[in-house]
């Protein structure tokens, strides 16, 4: 047994079945490790075909998985390609234990061909600042420990990446007997419902007070609400407290609840704003959320003030929130569970509205009650004849995918469309990368989501600069036989760049792509693919057989370039 057949067995202690990588030498004895490892049915390696898609392949499985996602590179150009997946994940806080090889110690400092030690090209300082967990392996002795360090910071709080770079003479040395750790998923993968009591007592306090002066309050729900949204919907609901929530918090909160008004932010909504500045409002509850310039439209005073109260299950989120009235650290579901409990049967409370399915509010209307888009024609079929909008394009997938469908979002244009026009009856099926906004993070992260659950489509939504970045990855998709759709918002251009500098450039600049064929290069590859130009071409695909197949779609839908997205705050 090597030590690379131990750390193996450590993954599948914590239940992770795939490691994503590309090849090399140094790895040699962890891919040896992992085809032992397959033929008795236990974690299996897949080759990406580059490092950075390897990480978005990763992040996107850990994502939909609940797991840590594992990928790994050779030594060299293998590290420095992983390290944007991996930042990406660092800044959206995706659990990820990331391995890279390195060459031999003994030959550290001799100029070995791609070292990559503090003695050659210094992969170990690159790592350090988008990295929970960053160490090297130097014996056979310190693997065990810090490997159990590296997955268990992954899954710390908060959750990010955590790196491992092992020389390949490690790799191969033999181990001394199995994992001595045995209980180390089970100490790490069980709930937290940590919560600082004394802070919550003032919460609850703050709210009563409001509450029995006929005073509102309205919720700001962010990213790390996403579990929780039930409970923070009968809050809402106990409180008759309006809900928005931040662009990455859209997955978190139904948007069909009759009380949601929302995104806050970037390509956010009037009645998202109107639910703030009601001069009724006393209090802003501010969620899982790390107040950044997105979810906050720019810092706007009328969030950023003594209204505030900021809780948050990491206690470095309120740096960012200094102006606030109160501070409460604590999980997320353990905070509005105990504010449910101690809000029953108080004489002082709003009746709860009726209670709605969201899946029938869905079928009678495509916008939300409670939420005023810009454009609601955006959002209706198009005309024969006439070049589509992405908004269609979300609307002709959502109402005619399995409604367990997962969409992942690139970052281009597809991401202040999506954040105003995107609606679903089943919210955490909504994944955006936009804290590093990585391009061509969608369309590795819905291979990924599509290996954590092959029953129901995977749906990458990518403009075609984006998809140009990383669309070999879609090879590993045909190889892999996994249902996922690649949606390419096609207008030959770098559609968000061009119409950002348009509002904000001094020259005319060109940012053209020239015209390709997407559909040729899937059919190429081996995949299904499929030109839609109107709303017609629609209903040409057989949408059932699409959902059932066991292999991707590629769809080249052919947009408007010239409709501006929605930018700004409504």
């Amino acid at each position: 047994m090597t030590l690379s057949d131990l750390i193996v067995e450590y993954l599948e202690q914590f239940g992770i079945e795939y490691v994503f990588g590309v090849p090399g030498s140094p790895l040699g004895p962890l891919f040896d490790a992992l085809a032992r490892s397959e033929r008795r049915g236990g974690p299996r390696a897949v080759l990406a075909r580059h490092e950075a898609g390897a990480a978005f392949i990763a992040d996107g499985y850990a994502r939909e998985s609940g797991r840590i996602g594992v990928c790994c590179s050779t030594t060299g150009p293998g590290a420095t390609n992983l390290i944007t997946g991996v930042a990406s994940a660092y800044a959206e806080q995706i659990p990820m234990l990331v391995i890279t090889s390195q060459t031999r110690v003994p030959e550290f400092s001799f100029g070995c061909f791609q070292d990559s030690s503090r003695d050659g090209i210094d992969i170990m300082s690159m790592f350090e600042h988008c990295t929970r967990f960053n160490s090297m392996v130097t014996h056979s002795n310190q693997l065990e420990k810090k490997l159990s360090a590296a997955l268990a910071t992954a899954l710390g709080n908060p959750k990010g990446p955590a790196h491992l770079s092992i020389p390949i003479d490690i790799f191969a040395a033999k181990a001394d007997g199995p994992a001595t750790f045995r209980n180390l998923a089970a100490l790490h993968t069980a709930p937290v419902a940590t919560i600082d009591l004394a802070a919550f007592d003032r919460l609850f306090g703050e709210i009563m007070a409001v509450l029995e002066r006929g005073g509102k309050i309205t919720i700001l729900a962010g990213h790390n609400c996403r579990g929780a949204g039930e409970e923070i919907s009968r809050f809402a609901e106990a409180a008759a407290a309006e809900i928005v929530t931040t662009p990455r918090g859209k997955s978190a909160i139904n948007s069909y609840h009759p009380l949601s008004r929302g995104v806050f932010g970037c390509a956010g909504h009037a009645s998202a704003r109107q639910a703030l500045a009601d001069e009724k409002v006393e209090l802003i509850l501010a969620v899982g959320t790390n107040l950044g310039e997105w979810s906050t439209s720019k810092w706007d005073p009328l969030l950023m003030s003594n209204k505030l109260i900021h809780i948050h299950s990491d206690r470095s989120a309120f740096t960012r929130s200094p102006m606030a009235r109160l501070n409460v650290q604590g999980s997320i579901s353990t905070v509005f569970n105990r504010l449910n409990e101690r809000l029953k049967g108080h004489d002082r409370i709003v009746t709860r509205p009726d209670r709605i399915d969201p899946d029938d509010a869905a079928r009678s209307a495509y916008i939300p009650s409670g939420i005023t888009v810009r454009n609601v024609d955006c959002c209706r079929p198009a005309a024969d004849g006439q070049l589509l909008k992405a908004p269609q394009v979300y609307y002709e997938l959502i109402r005619r995918l399995p409604r367990e469908t997962r969409y992942f979002i690139d970052n281009s244009n597809s991401v202040p469309w999506s954040i105003h026009y995107f609606f679903h009856s089943r919210p955490e099926s909504y994944h955006l990368s936009i804290e590093f906004a990585t391009m061509a993070w969608a369309v590795g992260a819905a291979i990924g989501g599509a290996f954590a659950n092959q029953g129901v489509p995977s749906v990458c939504i990518a403009g075609d600069g984006c998809y140009l970045m990383s669309g070999q990855e879609i090879t590993v998709a045909v190889e892999q036989q996994l249902p996922v759709l690649f949606v390419i918002l096609n207008d030959q251009a770098y559609g968000l760049i061009r119409h950002g500098h348009r509002v904000a450039g001094t020259e005319q600049v060109e940012y053209r792509i020239p015209a390709v064929d997407f559909a040729m290069m899937a059919r190429a590859a081996g995949a299904e693919a499929y030109t839609i130009r109107e709303g017609k071409d629609f209903d040409e695909i057989d949408w059932q057989a699409l959902a059932l197949r066991q292999g991707p779609t590629l769809l080249d839908v052919i947009i408007d370039p010239e409709v501006t997205p929605p930018l700004s705050m409504a």
